[in-house]
């Protein structure tokens, strides 16, 4: 008996180790891919016009034109110190998954330079600032994916985030992409570059909003009701979503009422409505955006 016990854990441990491996792996993939569409993004559209996303790259591209050195180079250097930091503050997988990212960013900038491909285009600013956001936004979105970070100003917000008492990182990157665009208009004397580097890092920003969180973002509907049965049985019969009964006492009439709460797509959310009007009109219905829902009915807790 015991060793058949013995032999059911060792086989546990076996498959939790294959399971990890596996996630490991494609941890590694998207990290690579990441990597390589954000070079691509940067070489083919962004640097050659002098635009940028912020970060590291931003600093990069300043330092490329006025002293000639490889963006990919700038942008390593640059992080070495982040990573030593990060290492001791953030935690070693998130360290080495981010640490790997920006090698690979680095290295891929400055081998896959597309440099004869670009030289027979003739792209303008308008075209280079979307597409260079778009295709950064998705090596970026495939990167937070796999659980790291490009590092620059990414890593560089969680950090002063973890140091001092201001409670937003995006306050914080807020800042930091400031300061770096507007050293791109100082130095290069341009503000349509400035503008047109906000505008692409704004299409980097809703593209891995759409790709990392879901273009259908989920709502969470909660209805304070008397007829909870009629409401919960359309809503489990027509729309195929579960729900959650709270009772509660109304404030003014003092009186027991019921507080409905479901998580439902976009989508459904004229068929909710309709749902409330048909049973109680005297309902109140408000709706909540959630930026994700995982569990069962919506995204798998493995994805």
């Amino acid at each position: 008996m015991k060793e058949s016990i013995k032999d059911v854990i060792v086989s546990e441990n076996e498959k939790l180790k294959k399971h990890k491996s596996y996630y490991l792996v494609v941890d590694f993939i998207l990290i690579t891919v990441g990597a390589f569409l954000m070079s691509m993004g940067m070489n083919l559209f962004l640097l050659p016009h002098k635009l940028t996303t912020g970060g590291a790259s931003g600093i990069a591209t300043v330092i490329y034109y006025l002293f000639h050195i490889p963006a990919g180079i700038v942008i390593l250097i640059i992080n070495i110190p982040l990573f030593i930091i990060s290492l001791t503050k953030l935690g070693l997988k998130f360290s080495i998954k981010t640490i790997v990212s920006t090698i690979l960013y680095s290295v891929f900038v400055d081998i896959f330079t597309f440099n004869s491909l670009v030289a027979n285009t003739n792209i303008d600013l308008f075209t280079a600032c979307i597409f260079g956001g778009a295709i950064v936004g998705v090596g970026l979105s495939l990167t937070f994916k796999a659980g790291a970070s490009s590092g620059g100003s990414d890593l560089l917000a969680q950090i002063i985030y973890r140091f001092t008492s201001i409670q937003s990182i995006s306050q914080i990157l807020l800042v930091i992409e400031v300061i770096i665009i507007s050293s791109v208009i100082f130095v290069f004397k341009d503000v349509n570059l400035g503008l047109y580097s906000i505008l692409s890092m704004f299409i980097s920003t809703k593209v891995i909003d759409i790709l990392f969180e879901g273009i259908y973002y989920t709502r969470e509907v909660k209805i304070i009701t008397r007829k909870k049965d009629e409401i919960i049985t359309k809503i489990l019969d027509e729309l195929g979503r579960g729900a959650t009964i709270t009772k509660s006492i109304g404030a003014h009439s003092n009186q027991q009422v019921y507080m409905i709460t479901c998580v439902i797509t976009r989508p459904q959310i004229a068929k909710i409505k309709s749902i409330i009007r048909s049973c109680d009109k005297e309902a109140l219905l408000y709706i909540t955006t959630v930026n994700e829902a995982i569990g069962t009915g919506f995204k798998s807790i493995n994805n």
